[in-house]
């Protein structure tokens, strides 16, 4: 990811203010896919905080999702609980957490040390860990109110596909997004809006039970320390939605290297039913989310990666989760409920 809004060392101790740091240092992080992230050096020796530039929402939504941090870290969640304002800001809807930067909502958290796992490094015991870390996020966030409903539902994913689509024909010049529609990029597409619709055809009459959801639990969203989970980061994805959705997400971001691991897949559904057991409908509709799941990542990594600029930062292949889709379908729903063990 680039650092989309810039923040010099006299905007960082600005914003510092708010909140009663003294800031001696500004440094962008290259991390994650839609924000610009900022690690704060403390001018009195404690340490750093963390900053995010929201890119995509207003400000009724940063307040709101940092409130929803405040309730999951309050539930025992291993989220780092957002900084509150010290200037009198209102403390309505979660506005004593926000400030702004560039007319865009800022918010401070604490620094969280710990690394993320590569996949050679994931163990089904690290699988077992973060299953149980994600059922801990669905137990506790049942309970809080003003979640929006997920931004990556069929329809939304079809208007995406949509947009892609125009933009292959818009004939733009050399240095436009059209321009990296490759031949190869162009069949993905198609694959992909043909998959949408045998996915549309097969799927759930009923939406199922909902609870909230992390939406985006990949390795680089937890951190570890001495072989135990320090945080779970990134809940700009978090939304009403399918438990069985949000493992499944979890599962192809954890489990999946050449193929899918049995190991892995079964360790994390363990971890996951040792403190939130599935219900039926649930583990019924695990074929159909993983399904959505892998063609959700599919288009947005398209979206989001192959037709940014590259070199500027993080870069996530489309092209991982189009296997992934392959596999899933090559197992069928008997055949997923059978490696996980369910």
């Amino acid at each position: 990811m680039a650092i989309l809004t810039p923040l010099s060392l006299a905007d960082a101790r600005r914003v510092g203010a708010l909140y009663g740091l003294e800031i001696a240092d500004v440094r962008g992080l290259l991390a994650g896919s839609v924000n610009s992230n900022y690690a704060l050096t403390l001018a009195d020796g404690r340490g750093r905080v963390f900053l995010r530039v929201y890119e995509e929402q207003r400000h009724e939504a940063a307040a709101r999702e940092a409130r929803m941090l405040e309730h999951l870290a309050a539930g025992g969640v291993a989220t780092p609980q957002p900084l509150r304002r010290r200037d009198g800001a209102s403390e309505a809807d979660g506005a004593a957490f926000i400030a702004e930067h560039a007319g865009k909502p800022v918010a401070l958290f604490p620094w969280v040390a710990g690394d993320s796992l590569c996949q050679a490094r994931v163990t089904p015991d690290a699988a077992r860990r973060v299953g149980s870390a994600l059922a801990r996020v669905h137990l506790v966030g049942a309970s809080f109110e003003g979640a929006n409903a997920s931004r990556f539902d069929l329809d939304n994913l079809d208007q995406r596909l949509r947009g892609l689509r125009a933009l292959r024909h818009a004939g733009a010049d050399a240095a436009s997004p059209a321009a990296a529609f490759t031949p190869e990029v162009a069949a993905a597409v198609d694959e992909l809006a043909l998959r949408l619709e045998r996915i549309r055809a097969a799927a759930p009459r009923a939406p199922g039970p909902q609870t909230l959801i992390h939406g985006d639990l990949f390795r680089d969203n937890v951190l570890w320390q001495d072989g135990e989970i320090s945080a779970l980061l990134d809940f700009e994805s978090a939304s009403r939605g399918s438990a069985a959705f949000d493992l499944a997400v979890t599962m192809l971001a954890w489990c999946f290297g050449d193929d899918l691991d049995p190991a892995l897949a079964a360790a994390l559904a363990a971890g996951y039913t040792s403190v939130r057991p599935l219900s039926p409908e649930e583990r019924d509709r695990l074929f159909h989310e993983s399904v959505v799941a892998a063609l959700r990542f599919s288009i947005t990594r398209i979206t989001d990666f192959e037709l940014r600029p590259k070199g500027s930062g993080v870069y996530k292949d489309f092209r991982r989760f189009l296997a992934r889709q392959r596999t899933l379908e090559r197992l069928g729903p008997g055949g997923l409920r059978a490696l996980l063990r369910l």
